[in-house]
């Protein structure tokens, strides 16, 4: 009767501390994938898909505008390189840094701005439903000039 006691006294912080490192090895995964796919997006014209998808509410108006000027001015983004990246679940916060090339008709030579973005991860609220959970850019787009 004594064992199965102190095998659950035992294995018990085992199991919570594989909870706890399953969540942060899944969330890291998730904010490598959301910064490619929010880069992407933005490398073939898609910046107001991304506000919507990736953007934290809260920036959305001042992002929307920038977004909307890129599309007006014509600008055209031929490649993007992600110099840097660092996620860092336990903090619920990550940074990447990127390179778009990019250029504006008539003139067709090709730019390059570089593009630091902060990402938060917001985690479920009960008391706003509206929040859901996952990693959002905390940072404007850049100015391609």
């Amino acid at each position: 009767m004594r064992i199965p006691v102190i095998l659950i006294l035992v294995l018990t912080p085992l199991l919570l501390n594989g909870c706890a490192t399953y969540k942060r090895i899944n969330r890291n995964e998730e904010c490598e994938k959301v910064i490619k796919n929010y880069n992407r997006m933005i490398r073939w014209q898609e910046a107001e898909k991304a506000s919507i998808a990736f953007v934290d509410k809260k920036l959305r108006p001042v992002y929307d505008k920038t977004a909307e000027s890129i599309r007006r001015r014509g600008v055209t983004v031929a490649d993007y390189r992600v110099l840097a990246q660092e996620c860092l679940p336990d903090k619920l916060k990550a940074e990447s840094t990127v390179q778009f090339d990019y250029f504006v008709m008539p003139d067709n030579r090709m730019k390059t701005v570089t593009d630091h973005q902060n990402w938060i991860f917001q985690e479920e609220n009960p008391t706003d439903p509206d929040r859901a959970e996952g990693w959002k850019l905390i940072s404007p787009l850049p100015e391609f000039k």
